[in-house]
């Protein structure tokens, strides 16, 4: 929420900064607005891609966790319990529920966390897109700098609204994973 503040914040003082002045930016210095916002947006889709990356390591890493534990609970209780086959059969059973279970909620988490890390590359990806196309609308002036800077927000909103789409979607299957698994 005060990151969108923040977002807000800063589109209207750019928005102010640029209706005050109607006067087209001197090409070099757009080429280098153009340049730099590029490389910061590079920066940062970079940064986001990496924290994606590790987030999905790092719940997938829990996964594997999870299985093994999974399976070294099993293997205790076939060793605990041979000796009774009907009380085994029993604890067995409620071993491999718990275990389907384990791993089940440990593969939501997982395509969650996939699902969050995905929607910051995306956001990333528009917020680079968009600074980049709003430098590039500083080298023309009047009705074709407003149409320029209009299709520019337009494509940042539709670009993150797909993001959310996609992340919604994904934690609904997270959702339906972990619901089939019994968790």
């Amino acid at each position: 929420m005060d990151t969108r503040k923040l977002i807000l914040t800063a589109c209207i003082a750019a928005c102010l900064a640029l209706s005050a002045c109607d006067k087209a930016e001197d090409p070099a210095k757009t080429r280098a607005d153009v340049a730099a916002a590029q490389a910061d947006a590079s920066k940062k889709v970079q940064e986001a891609q990496a924290d994606a990356t590790k987030k999905v390591a790092d719940a997938q890493a829990d996964l594997a966790k999870a299985q093994a534990d999974a399976s070294k609970d099993l293997a205790e209780a076939r060793k605990d319990h041979s000796e009774e086959v009907a009380d085994a059969n029993k604890t067995l059973g409620g071993a491999n529920a718990d275990a389907i279970e384990k791993v089940g909620e440990e593969r939501a988490d997982t395509i969650r966390a996939k699902a969050k890390a995905d929607y910051e590359v995306a956001k990333a990806d528009a917020d680079a897109a968009y600074k980049v196309a709003k430098e590039k609308c500083d080298a023309v002036t009047g009705e074709a700098r407003d149409t320029c800077q209009n299709q520019a927000k337009a494509d940042y909103d539709s670009a993150v609204r797909l993001a959310d789409v996609r992340k919604d979607q994904l934690l609904k299957d997270a959702d339906d994973v972990e619901k089939a698994s019994g968790g």
